[in-house]
C-alpha cells in the first residue's frame, strides 16, 4: 500500500482570518510529522513509484509519497532543509505560468487578502445576494461561501466573480506568497527534488473545455522540459477535481501518474494510476492526528469523513442563503 502524503505551504500560523489559506502545518509541526515518517515509515521518491506502476514492481512496506502542491517560494526556505535534515524524497507540483511572475496570485489568495483587508461590512454584489463582513465568524462564513461556488462554475465565470468581490473590497490587487523561480526550481532539481506538472494556469480542470484541458496538461509538461531539462509523465490535478474526460486527455497526452485529493490508500496492484488518493495535510492536522492518519484505521476514517463532508457542502452550496447570516 502506498501512502501519499499532500502539502501545500510549510509556514508559521498566526490568525485564521488572516493566515494564507494554503498553510499545511508550521516548521515545527512539519518537522515533527517528517521526523515520524522516517522513523516508522519508508520515503519513496516519485521515480520510484512510477517505476512500480510501469514496470508492475512492488514497493517496500510502509511506503510513503511526500507532495507539495503550487511551488510556493518559501518551500526553498523552509520545508526542504526540513526534508533535506531527514533525507526525505519529495515532488512540488508546478502550475508552470507562476514562476517569475510575481504579480499573480491564486483566485483563493486574492479572495482571502480581500477579505482580510477591506473596512467593508457588506459585500453587496455577489452570486448569493449581499453577505455580511462586519464580524470576524461573517467575514470567515461568507469567504468559505465564495470559496466553496468557485469550483462548482465554469472557469471563465468563476474569475470574473473573484475579480468582481476583489474590486468591491480592496482598492490594491492582492499579492499571494510568490512562487518559487525557475532559477530555484532548476537547483531544487539538482538537490534532489522531483518536479512534476500541476497544469500552466491553475484552472479547475472540470471547469474548462476539452481543448483548455488539452493545453493546460501539454503547455505545462512543455514549460519543464524547457526549464528544467525533462518532464516526468506525473501530474496533480488543481483542487483535486477530475473526471472521466479530464483522464482520457491526461492518458492520450503520455501522462501516467496522476494524483488526487481523495482521501485512501492507494493498492498499486488495482489502484488507477491516474486517480492516486492523498492525505491532504492542514493546519488542524496535530502530531497524534498525523500518526493516526497514517495508521489504516485513520485512512479509512478519512475517506469517510471526506465522502461525508463533500456531501454536507453540496446541500450547503443549494441552500447557502439559509447558512449566512
Amino acid at each position: 500500500m502506498l501512502r501519499v502524503l499532500a502539502y501545500h505551504r510549510v509556514a508559521e500560523l498566526k490568525d485564521p482570518l488572516t493566515d494564507d489559506p494554503s498553510l499545511s502545518a508550521s516548521p515545527a509541526g512539519f518537522a515533527a510529522q517528517m521526523r515520524h515518517v522516517a522513523k516508522h515509515y519508508h520515503p519513496v521518491a516519485m521515480p520510484e513509484v512510477l517505476d512500480a506502476i510501469e514496470r508492475n514492481l512492488p514497493l517496500p512496506e510502509r511506503a510513503v509519497l511526500i507532495t507539495f502542491d503550487d511551488g510556493y517560494a518559501d518551500f526553498a526556505e523552509i520545508a526542504w532543509p526540513i526534508l533535506k535534515q531527514f533525507r526525505l524524497p519529495a515532488t512540488v507540483f508546478v502550475p508552470t505560468a507562476y514562476p517569475d511572475h510575481p504579480e499573480l496570485a491564486f483566485w483563493w489568495q486574492r479572495l482571502h487578502q480581500a477579505f482580510a483587508n477591506t473596512s467593508r461590512t457588506l459585500l453587496l454584489e455577489t452570486p448569493f445576494g449581499p453577505l455580511p463582513l462586519a464580524r470576524p465568524d461573517q467575514r470567515q462564513r461568507s469567504l468559505r461561501a465564495l470559496i466553496d461556488h468557485v469550483p462548482t462554475i465554469p472557469h471563465d465565470a468563476a474569475m470574473k466573480m473573484v475579480d468582481a468581490v476583489c474590486t468591491q473590497l480592496v482598492e490594491k490587487p492582492a499579492n499571494g506568497p510568490s512562487a518559487l523561480s525557475w532559477d530555484q526550481l532548476r537547483q531544487l532539481s539538482k538537490e534532489g527534488l522531483t518536479l512534476g506538472s500541476h497544469t500552466r494556469n491553475h484552472p479547475i480542470l472540470t471547469q474548462v473545455t476539452p481543448f483548455q484541458i488539452r493545453e493546460e496538461i501539454k503547455c505545462s509538461q512543455q514549460d519543464l522540459k524547457r526549464e528544467i531539462g525533462f518532464a516526468l509523465p506525473i501530474f496533480c490535478y488543481p483542487h483535486g477535481d477530475h473526471s472521466d474526460i479530464v483522464c482520457s486527455i491526461l492518458r492520450s497526452e503520455g501522462i501516467s501518474l496522476a494524483f488526487t485529493t481523495l482521501s485512501g490508500e492507494n493498492r498499486l496492484e488495482s489502484a488507477d494510476p491516474l486517480r492516486l488518493k492523498r492525505l491532504c495535510v492542514w493546519p488542524r492536522t496535530s502530531l497524534p492526528v498525523f500518526l493516526f492518519r497514517l495508521h489504516r484505521l485513520g485512512i479509512y476514517f478519512d475517506a469517510w469523513r471526506q465522502r461525508r463532508e463533500r456531501h454536507v457542502a453540496m446541500h450547503k452550496l443549494e441552500k447557502i442563503e439559509a447558512h449566512v447570516d
